[in-house]
């Protein structure tokens, strides 16, 4: 009798233990349930995109060593990061002057060299007056400078005449100057009293004399983000402008040295960039910005916050329909937590 009982036993569950576990099971799936419907993914994901964005724009201003800014629009609950992308580069190593994405370039007068700035580079020097290179940028619906712009090229500049270095479709370029400065402008879109857009006076800045020295290669990069202008010469910013209208559309094509006279110089190592929407978002339904939240994030070309811009860390606050509230921040470091 008593090896009878222990084989049943060893044979399954009685009855009773059948029913205690099923009864600690749905326990514990009530208990389960109970802290799931306490979770809140909407709050989750919020939070999490609006990180995500912002560190977008950080990590463009990281790797285009410029800058990068992130518009929020409370009234439509989105937020966008905008940084700079690369257009076009040249480096003269061929005679088609080839480009990246397929942007060749017409040489008219020029002559390629072998002591540039980085192996070949183009050069005008001793060449005939009007002597230029042509790189139709006009034809790539993708080359906009409209909202920003990075220059950055090699120059090394012999003349005693000042002359014109870069004309990006009559709208934004580079002089060299016969005193040896440096001059970076471009031309603002400017609307009529009758609401007709054109192109507006031109925004420039100059360098002092003498920056560019004879027989030397100079690196020169001129920047415009919709805030300032800015002139740098050899990583050092040299001048700069407030401004704020967009840029003017592109008239034309990309043209290297002077059209008018003889640019007695070389240039190398040639690259444009353009600001860019990169990401867009929106809120999840139910999750909106507080009323606190800052229109703009400015981030400098290092990835920190651009401190003529905000004194102090920022806060993006975010409202949910239930009343509670939750909040990305952004340091001065430009890091996001």
């Amino acid at each position: 009798m008593k090896r009878e009982l222990q084989a049943r036993r060893a044979s399954g569950f009685t009855l009773i233990e059948m029913i205690a576990v099923m009864g600690i099971i749905a326990l514990l799936f009530g208990l389960g349930v109970g802290m799931l419907s306490a979770l809140d993914p909407g709050k989750r994901a919020a939070l999490g995109l609006v990180q995500n964005v912002v560190r977008a724009a950080r990590n463009n201003a990281v790797a285009r060593s410029a800058p990068a800014r992130v518009r929020i629009d409370p009234a439509e609950r989105s937020l966008t990061s905008t940084g700079m992308d690369v257009l076009g580069t040249w480096h003269f190593e061929t005679p088609d002057l080839a480009g990246s994405s397929g942007i060749d370039g017409v040489n008219l007068g020029g002559q390629l060299i072998d002591d540039g700035f980085l192996g070949k580079a183009l050069s005008f020097a001793g060449g005939a007056g009007g002597a230029h290179a042509e790189i139709h940028v006009q034809q790539d619906p993708g080359f906009v400078l409209r909202e920003g712009f990075l220059i950055q090229c090699a120059l090394s500049f012999a003349g005693s005449t000042g002359a014109r270095v870069l004309d990006i479709g009559s709208v934004a370029g580079l002089d060299c100057r016969a005193n040896g400065s440096v001059r970076a402008w471009f031309k603002p879109e400017v609307t009529s009293p009758s609401g007709l857009l054109s192109g507006g006076g031109i925004v420039a800045i100059d360098s002092e004399p003498g920056t560019i020295q004879s027989g030397r290669w100079t690196r020169v990069a001129a920047s415009y983000d919709r805030r300032t202008l800015r002139l740098f010469v050899d990583g050092v910013e040299v001048a700069r402008s407030s401004a704020d209208a967009p840029v003017w559309t592109l008239q034309g094509p990309l043209l290297i040295g002077d059209t008018r006279i003889l640019f007695s110089g070389a240039i190398d190592a040639l690259t444009v960039l353009g600001v860019v929407d990169s990401e867009t978002a929106v809120l999840p339904k139910g999750v909106a910005f507080a009323s606190d939240v800052p229109r703009e994030i400015v981030f400098s070309e290092d990835g920190a916050l651009d401190r003529e811009v905000h004194r102090g860390p920022l806060s993006i606050g975010l409202e949910y329909e239930d009343g509670s509230k939750g909040r990305a921040l952004v340091n001065v470091y430009g890091t996001v937590e």
